[in-house]
């Protein structure tokens, strides 16, 4: 009798978890959901045409309005060229930041070298460049314990953000 009592709380806790996981599944879709993704041409004229130049010739993987401070920000991926790109923009047109990446050896020596402490060696590693309130900041993405992460650092090395995913 035991068992079998055991037995029916075991399937009736198996069947919760997994119902409470697809819950957490529509959480997380509802979630991406919001974030806002739109075509180029629902965003406002004047950021429109400040992504039109920024991507001159590229192509627009997606676009996110998002609320940043108060302000509607669009938030740009695009290829142009060979290279990913990343701009945020303000409804008025204003770029607010730019990212772009970069082989890795073009790094700052001093920004390498932080990295390749932080991950254990240089094997991997992705590179970009972001530009953001006029100063110049290095992203760089690896893996450490077989977990991704991505260290924003400034030019002279110093980790100023670290993303865990």
């Amino acid at each position: 009798m035991r068992n079998r009592v055991l037995e029916c709380t075991l399937v009736a806790a198996l069947i919760a978890g997994i119902s409470g996981c697809g819950a957490l599944s529509r959480v997380e879709a509802e979630k991406d959901a919001s974030a806002q993704q739109m075509p180029l041409s629902a965003v406002p004229e004047p950021a429109r045409i400040a992504i039109e130049k920024l991507i001159a010739g590229g192509e627009i993987k997606k676009i996110e309005k998002e609320e940043v401070d108060g302000r509607v920000v669009y938030d740009v991926e695009a290829t142009v060229g060979e290279k990913n790109v990343e701009y945020d923009v303000a409804g008025d047109g204003t770029v607010l930041t730019t990212e772009e990446s970069v082989p890795y050896a073009s790094l700052p020596a001093a920004v390498r070298a932080a990295a390749e402490k932080y991950f254990g060696s240089a094997a991997g590693l992705k590179a970009s460049r972001e530009v953001e309130n006029a100063k110049t900041f290095y992203e760089v993405e690896g893996t450490k314990k077989g977990n991704a992460v991505t260290l924003k650092l400034t030019d002279a090395g110093r980790i100023v953000e670290e993303e865990k995913e």
